[in-house]
């Protein structure tokens, strides 16, 4: 196997990897909580926010694999705020509400106050967070594909 092939494969497992990631995250997101018996009503309603995450880390993946199959280096703060972004998904589905036949409840609070209240609290700058730093992070790795920036000469 010839080194580009070798490139061409890694970048590709990253991708995948990435999108996969992407889709692991919206399922969670939209559906994770029929896991703990907390889904219910506003599972539709989650719909679109599960569909943007696909979109957003299919464009993620294709920019980490076009950056390996070009023979550049994803930066650490690439990888860095994915993971945040990774991070601030699972605490958003974990506390992300649904109406069901015993009220609004998470999967971190259940029905109890003063609990629900704060998990609400907590998913919406978790959400905010998890789409910043994963355009961030889509930024990053298109920068990345691109290459190093050119060293600029210093004239006196």
């Amino acid at each position: 196997m010839d080194s580009l092939e070798q490139t061409t494969r890694v970048g590709t497992t990253r991708g995948v990897g990435v999108l996969v990631a992407g889709v692991a995250l919206a399922l969670w997101i939209v559906l994770g909580r029929f896991l703990f018996g907390a889904g219910g009503e506003l599972t539709i309603a989650y719909l679109p926010i599960g569909v943007v995450v696909i979109v957003l880390y299919a464009f993620l993946g294709r920019a980490i694999a076009r950056t390996a199959n070009r023979g550049f280096t994803t930066r650490p703060s690439t990888w860095g705020t994915l993971i945040v972004a990774c991070i601030c998904g699972v605490l958003f589905g974990l506390t992300i509400p649904d109406i069901t036949a015993d009220g609004l409840q998470t999967i971190v609070s259940g029905t109890q106050q003063p609990a629900l209240d704060i998990a609400i609290g907590v998913t919406n700058p978790a959400w905010v967070i998890m789409f910043a730093f994963t355009i961030i992070s889509l930024v990053l790795a298109t920068q990345d594909s691109r290459g190093p920036r050119p060293e600029e000469d210093e004239e006196f």
